[in-house]
């Protein structure tokens, strides 16, 4: 019966854009009347819909003027539309709310394919020399192997590896309480034999900022600076060196960014958020299994407080010499419970007497 009343208004707005209800028919606005009566008779639906679109007063059609000489006795109530008939207007936006959201897809994966195209970065890293005797002379044990500490160091891989994996993390900041502890002697060396995992890819950064080092270790010169890399000003791909082929099995999924002048302003620069969006993007272009931070002595400034955003946990390295249970105890206090304590590496050990590291 709706479907009926549709029809019938239809009909009615034709005949009326045609020229009036009168024209051309023949027919008396009586005889009009009395249809009219008995089709409100037989669809009662017709006269609750019209009473309810005149509430919603709806754009109706522009009456043609009624002839001056129609013998019209009573007037005949203009029918108005109904809102089934109306163009579906709403029906338009979703279909070009639909066409923007396809468009915002496109750009996610336009954006999300930029991303895989950057991610591949690794094999564009330039090569650097092997030093052997530069090494051998800093006591990079783990390269040539011959210094049966090495096997400590391959302990901690795995333990470092096995903390790593059973929490989902992936960067290691490596930091001492006080200078001349070791920490770049354990960093390297650290890095050097977790490059003979086929498996792990690995990314040293030397952010001891204020006393680059890592290059020296190396023996290597005009490194490019760091401070210049975290800024924006250089790509990943020159600030990141691998070995080159080399007869020490030092592997060619570890990638070293070194630095090769200070920074004055290192604390600012690090806590910056444009510094940890920098890292980010470098992670999604290297995509490494674990990162090593090389950061400066933890009591000496606030350096490692101010990027303590942008690691998982801190291996601290003390000197077995002189560091003390306090030195150790206030890394950790300015740190905050809020940091993981990964493990705490004993150097210089053969020249401790037991009573400088005492609780």
């Amino acid at each position: 019966m709706v479907e009926q009343s549709k029809r019938f208004r239809r009909g009615m707005r034709q005949q009326k854009a045609r020229g009036g209800l009168l024209s051309g028919s023949g027919r008396s606005a009586a005889d009009i009347a009395a249809e009219d009566t008995a089709l409100r008779s037989a669809f009662p639906m017709i006269d609750l819909e019209a009473e309810a679109e005149t509430v919603a007063e709806p754009e109706a059609l522009t009456p043609a003027p009624e002839p001056v000489d129609a013998p019209v006795s009573k007037p005949v109530p203009k029918p108005a539309p109904l809102a089934l008939e109306n163009p579906l207007p709403v029906a338009e936006d979703p279909v070009a709310n639909s066409g923007e959201a396809s468009n915002e897809n496109v750009d996610e994966d336009e954006d999300e394919g930029e991303i895989v195209e950057v991610d591949d970065v690794w094999p564009q890293l330039g090569p650097m020399p092997v030093q052997r005797n530069q090494m051998a002379q800093n006591l990079i044990i783990t390269a040539s192997r011959r210094n049966p500490v090495h096997a400590a160091f391959d302990v901690l891989r795995a333990r470092l590896l096995n903390a790593l994996t059973d929490n989902g993390w992936k960067r290691v900041a490596i930091t001492s309480p006080t200078r001349d502890c070791g920490k770049t002697f354990v960093s390297v060396n650290l890095a050097v034999t977790l490059s003979r995992y086929e498996n792990c890819r690995t990314i040293l950064l030397d952010m001891d900022m204020r006393n680059p080092s890592v290059a020296k270790t190396l023996g290597l010169r005009d490194v490019g600076s760091m401070g210049d890399y975290l800024r924006g000003e250089v790509p990943t791909r020159d600030q990141f060196f691998k070995f080159d082929s080399n007869d020490m099995k030092i592997g060619d999924n570890l990638a070293i960014a070194m630095n090769d002048r200070i920074e004055p302003y290192a604390s600012e620069l690090m806590q910056q958020p444009a510094t940890a969006e920098l890292l980010q993007r470098m992670e999604a272009e290297l995509s490494p299994d674990v990162i090593l931070y090389d950061l400066p002595p933890a009591l000496a400034n606030d350096d490692v407080i101010a990027f303590e955003d942008n690691f998982d946990g801190v291996l601290i390295v003390i000197d077995g010499t002189r560091t003390s249970g306090q030195d150790v105890r206030e890394v950790m206090r300015r740190l905050g419970d809020s940091v993981p304590l990964l493990g705490v590496v004993l150097n210089k050990a053969e020249d401790a007497t037991g009573e400088e590291y005492g609780y």
